[in-house]
């Protein structure tokens, strides 16, 4: 945690110092720097993101397979303690960054609503509305809890995927430029599973539909005035993302040569 913290602590500082200059525009009413500061917060809310998945292969090769790895090995833990150690921290700093990027601009959008009209935050008053019209608070916690599991499969994947990548560009013959490799293959990775994730949902349609109504199963993968999850694609996404920290252990224990 320490470690993550020493590579995106500047990008959450940025956030910080963007945020306090649009709040002092907007008080004194200074539009061209309410347009400047709405700019960098949502520059640094992709940058937020990227940085955090940057620092997570970086911190992961770093310390597994390069000098720190020499010390990371004769812990005493097995190879996977290692790794649902790592993927534990790295879950932690993909929630936190994801929910500054969208926190902060949910906060712009509505601060600059005066500014920007109506229509321009219409999807977020939208969503909001949908919960609000809920009929119980049984349903919004089913929903919401349907949504936070949404959200851990989707991340326990790409963490997955990062750590595969990382392992994989560390064995010949993709050793000599392990981070370029990794960033490769993690894009590769990326794409092929979210094209079969999207046949899967466009072939298996079954999902969950979250709406002002209820929580239901459906056999349209489309949403139906609401939230739609499918579920071939998160079975999927569970299943790659398990077989892909297992192959990371097992890369770590039998083909990794450190440098």
């Amino acid at each position: 945690m320490k470690a993550g913290l020493h590579s995106v602590a500047f990008i959450y500082l940025a956030a910080l110092a963007a945020g306090s200059i649009m709040a002092i525009s907007l008080m004194f009413d200074i539009t061209l720097m309410v347009a400047i500061s709405m700019v960098a917060i949502f520059v640094i809310a992709i940058a937020i993101v990227v940085i955090t998945f940057a620092s997570l292969i970086v911190n992961f090769n770093k310390t597994l397979y390069r000098d720190q790895g020499y010390l990371t090995f004769t812990l005493p833990v097995t190879s996977g303690q290692l790794i649902f150690a790592k993927a534990l921290c790295s879950f932690i700093w993909l929630i936190l960054s994801y929910a500054v990027a969208i926190g902060m601009l949910l906060i712009a959008a509505k601060s600059i609503e005066s500014y920007v009209g109506e229509e321009d935050i219409a999807y977020f008053k939208i969503v909001l509305s949908m919960f609000a019209e809920l009929p119980s608070v049984g349903l919004i916690i089913e929903a919401v809890s349907l949504i936070l599991i949404k959200i851990f499969i989707v991340i326990v994947a790409l963490v997955a995927q990062v750590f595969f990548a990382v392992s994989l560009s560390n064995v010949k013959p993709f050793q000599s430029a392990s981070i370029l490799w990794s960033i490769v293959l993690f894009i590769v990775f990326f794409t092929v599973t979210t094209l079969v994730a999207s046949y899967l949902q466009a072939y298996f349609p079954l999902s969950l539909q979250i709406s002002a109504q209820a929580v239901k199963f459906s056999n349209n993968a489309m949403s139906e005035g609401g939230i739609a999850f499918g579920i071939a694609d998160s079975i999927f996404e569970l299943i790659y993302g398990g077989v892909f920290f297992v192959l990371s252990a097992w890369f770590m224990n039998h083909k990794i040569n450190l440098k």
